[in-house]
C-alpha cells in the first residue's frame, strides 16, 4: 500500500499569541482558510438546462441511509436553478482539474461551455473528468446562518479515477505530490 505525502510551502507568518474574537469576516476567512476542502462541482439539469457550481464544504453524513452535504451561499445565482431539479449530481475533481474547478466558479451562463460531459440515465449532467461521481435526490435544504445546507440521498456512485483529488488550501490548491501552488500558478 503506497502513501501519498503532501508537501506545502512553510507559513512565514508568526501565529497570533492567543485566541481572537470572531468579528472579523476576513479574519475568520484567512484562520479557516489553513482547513483544507476537496473540491467538488454540483451539476443538475433544470429547466433552462444543464448548471453547475464549484463547491468547496462537500462531506459525506451519513452510511445509513447513504447521504451526502454541500453548502451554498443563499445569494447564490445559480442555486435557484439547482434546486429546480430534485436530482444533482456530484462530481469530484482529481489533482489536476483546477481548471474544471474555476470553469464552474466563474459568472458565466453556460459554464458546461468547453467541458467534456454526459448525462445519466436520471438525466443529470456528469463531468467525464470526475474522479468520483455521486448521483443524489434532494433529501432536505435547511438556511443555516449565510448559507443553505443541501443534503442529498446517494443513489448511485462510481469510481472512475483513483488519481488524489483537488484539494484547496490557504488559497491555492495542493498538488497532492509535490507543493502548494497558488492561484496564480494553477
Amino acid at each position: 500500500m503506497s502513501t501519498t505525502t503532501m508537501q506545502t510551502t512553510p507559513s512565514v507568518a508568526t501565529p497570533p499569541s492567543g485566541p481572537s474574537a470572531v468579528d472579523d469576516a476576513v479574519d475568520y476567512r484567512r484562520v479557516l482558510g489553513h482547513v483544507p476542502t476537496s473540491v467538488a462541482v454540483v451539476t443538475a439539469n433544470a429547466r433552462s438546462g444543464p448548471v453547475g457550481m464549484t463547491v468547496g464544504s462537500f462531506t459525506s453524513v451519513s452510511l445509513d441511509p447513504p447521504l451526502v452535504a454541500f453548502f451554498v451561499d443563499r445569494s447564490s445565482r445559480t442555486w435557484p436553478r439547482l434546486y429546480e431539479a430534485s436530482h444533482f449530481g456530484v462530481n469530484i475533481l482529481g489533482h489536476g482539474h483546477s481548471a474544471l474547478c474555476r470553469a464552474f466558479s466563474r459568472r458565466s451562463e453556460d459554464r458546461f461551455l468547453d467541458v467534456e460531459w454526459s448525462v445519466s440515465d436520471r438525466g443529470v449532467p456528469l463531468l467525464d473528468e470526475a474522479i468520483v461521481t455521486l448521483e443524489c435526490t434532494r433529501f432536505k435544504v435547511d438556511l443555516i446562518g449565510d448559507h443553505y445546507q443541501v443534503v442529498g440521498r446517494v443513489e448511485s456512485m462510481e469510481l472512475r479515477a483513483t488519481d488524489p483529488p483537488l484539494i484547496f488550501l490557504r488559497g491555492g490548491f495542493v498538488d497532492m505530490g509535490g507543493s502548494q501552488r497558488g492561484e496564480a500558478d494553477a
